[in-house]
């Protein structure tokens, strides 16, 4: 089925070096009347620089004032450029924050399925480590670039002025270690994306174990998840090595190509001397700018390797950016009325993550507003399938999903998800308070939702208000990370009163009891599903395992291997002896009695 058929979720487009930069320079552009002072600041503690080289010209007529004058320009040159470290660490800053929100904003409009298919820890590599090489870059090197020009061209400029031809033989060199600044800048870049790329790996095993500790602690498996961990560490020492050997030989190779450069003009030199074309002294001041000159073109390799190890982290930052989610795009639809009726019309389900496993098989059932349904079977039949694609986490391959006769995806997403609320089998809290926790993501204009009376109704409903009071903070207490200070049933109480609060039209309950005793359960149950006469009507979709919490429902589908194989209340499933549903509640009776 061509509708099956893996779709290409890796990142392929490689951009050329030189857009890659120009790109990353663009994204400067809100900080360039900062960086356009920063760069007056860095001309005039070059001159600064310039001038007190010179500034002990005729020393011994005018000592005195040319030393007032070496003292002024040299302190005016450190206080110039001390205010410009300060002005391009702010740029530095800005760049990497508008950098950061970009990505992470590019992270959130992305389908669950890219999620299923990228490393968290890579992702989060990206975030924080691969977007402060890049905004470290634009700033100083363009202070770097800056003054290395400036001082090039002031060099060069008093070269000439003492020797045109010893400035010819002494530049004889030059386009020789640009060359080579170039071949092993590209190296870098080669290199340095796959360091960022090892990084990245180790970030997410850390991240990934320190998520998990508990079952690596449980295996005693403390001692595997290192030797991983050290053993990515290990490949991306082993890269290092290479990047370092490339800057030592390039370091080599510049001294090498200078001081050849000054055997050169020095025996030239020599020549122009013998014949009276030069001066001594001027060959003796010559030299000095040579050296100069050659530590001018060593910052100007260096730099463009720099250049060339942010384009590696660039080119990756920007594929994240420019990734369009590979979903249908959500719509404008708001109606004022919202009943909560669903249909599926032949929907098939295939996850990104699985290309070669079809989750769901032409489904189709009609649920009207207000009933209460259930949907039931074997472990990995696609019951939690159904429930993810009315979260709009995936779209079906085929078929479509109609809410109130509107298919899903022309609803505006906000929209769609203060109507539609799920608690799924193992809810997340966040690392804040019990109240924060419940009225998580309710809106500004909705803050009559956010009073005290209106949290504690919701605990009470999910029976939560009782286990909150005990507690010493009440429901100031915090949560820890993803809920690690409560207990499971306490979580999905809490993730209950989380979904009831939203006051939903369809609420969607993923094996949302599964942590809770039969009687919590029971009393959750008579509140979300049954007491209608006491709150709005609303649409009750359960995934279920524990037979008993579905028995009452108003109709109840039994999905077997992506497939809807029985439909009906629980009477009428029970009427037929061969059903599926029938021989499931035999089974879980047996294991009850037995």
């Amino acid at each position: 089925m061509n509708c099956f058929k893996k779709q290409e979720n890796d990142l392929q487009f490689k951009p050329k070096q030189r857009r890659v930069l120009k790109r990353l320079f663009r994204y400067s552009r809100p900080d360039w009347p900062l960086i356009t002072l920063g760069t007056i600041v860095l001309l005039g503690a070059a001159i600064c620089k310039l001038l007190s080289s010179v500034a002990f010209k005729d020393t011994w007529k005018q000592f005195k004032h040319n030393l007032i004058m070496f003292v002024i320009v040299n302190f005016a040159g450190g206080f110039l450029g001390g205010f410009r470290i300060g002005i391009f660490a702010i740029c530095v800053s800005r760049l990497n924050i508008r950098l950061r929100i970009k990505l992470f904003q590019s992270y959130l409009r992305q389908e669950i399925g890219f999620f299923d298919t990228h490393e968290s820890g890579k992702l989060l590599s990206r975030l924080n480590h691969d977007t402060q090489i890049m905004s470290s870059t634009v700033a100083n090197n363009t202070a770097q670039c800056i003054g290395a020009f400036v001082k090039f061209v002031g060099t060069f400029i008093m070269m000439i002025k003492l020797s045109l031809h010893l400035t010819i033989a002494c530049l004889i060199g030059a386009p020789l270690i640009l060359i080579v600044a170039k071949i092993s800048g590209n190296a870098h870049r080669r290199i340095s994306e796959k360091v960022q790329d090892l990084s990245a790996d180790a970030s997410e095993i850390a991240e990934e174990t320190i998520q998990t500790i508990r079952t690596v602690r449980s295996f005693g498996n403390e001692d595997g998840e290192l030797k991983r961990f050290a053993d990515i560490l290990q490949q991306a020492y082993k890269a290092s090595l290479i990047q370092a050997a490339l800057s030592a030989g390039q370091k080599w190779f510049v001294e090498l190509a200078q001081l050849g450069m000054s055997v050169v003009m020095l025996y030239y030199g020599a020549e122009l001397v013998r014949d009276n074309r030069v001066a001594g002294p001027d060959l003796l001041a010559f030299v000095i700018y040579q050296l100069t000159l050659g530590a001018i073109l060593s910052d100007i390799s260096q730099i463009y390797t720099a250049l060339m190890t942010a384009a590696g982290a660039s080119q990756s930052v920007f594929d994240y950016l420019d990734r369009k989610p590979m979903q249908r795009p959500n719509g404008t639809l708001q109606p004022n009325e919202f009943r909560g009726e669903i249909e599926f019309n032949n929907v098939a389900l295939v996850y990104p993550a699985r290309p070669d496993e079809i989750a769901l098989h032409s489904i189709t059932f009609k649920i009207e507003p207000g009933q209460t349904c259930a949907f039931v079977g074997p472990s990995g039949s696609g019951k939690s399938s159904c429930i993810n694609l009315l979260e709009r986490f995936y779209d079906p391959s085929s078929g479509t999903i109609l809410i109130d006769g509107r298919e899903i995806h022309d609803y505006d997403h906000k929209y769609l998800h203060r109507k539609i609320a799920m608690v799924g089998q193992e809810p997340i809290l966040f690392n804040r308070s019990i109240k924060e926790n419940i009225t998580y993501a309710i809106n500004d204009d909705e803050n009559n939702n956010k009073d005290d009376a209106t949290v504690i109704y919701a605990a009470q409903e999910a029976n939560a208000h009782g286990f909150v009071t005990d507690l010493v903070n009440g429901y100031n207490t915090k949560c820890g990370q993803r809920g690690g200070h409560l207990s499971g049933g306490q979580k999905q109480r809490i993730s209950i009163a989380r979904a009831i609060i939203r006051k939903p039209t369809i609420l969607l309950l993923d094996e949302a009891t599964s942590a809770l005793d039969p009687v919590n359960e029971r009393l959750i149950q008579d509140a979300l599903f049954y007491n209608k006469d006491k709150q709005e009507q609303r649409t009750v979709l359960i995934s279920a395992h524990r037979l008993s919490t579905i028995e009452r429902c108003d109709k109840i589908f039994v999905i077997h291997k992506g497939n809807l194989t029985e439909q009906g209340t629980h009477e009428e499933l029970m009427e037929n002896d061969n059903g599926i549903y029938r021989e499931l509640v035999r089974r879980q009776k047996m294991d009850i009695d037995s």
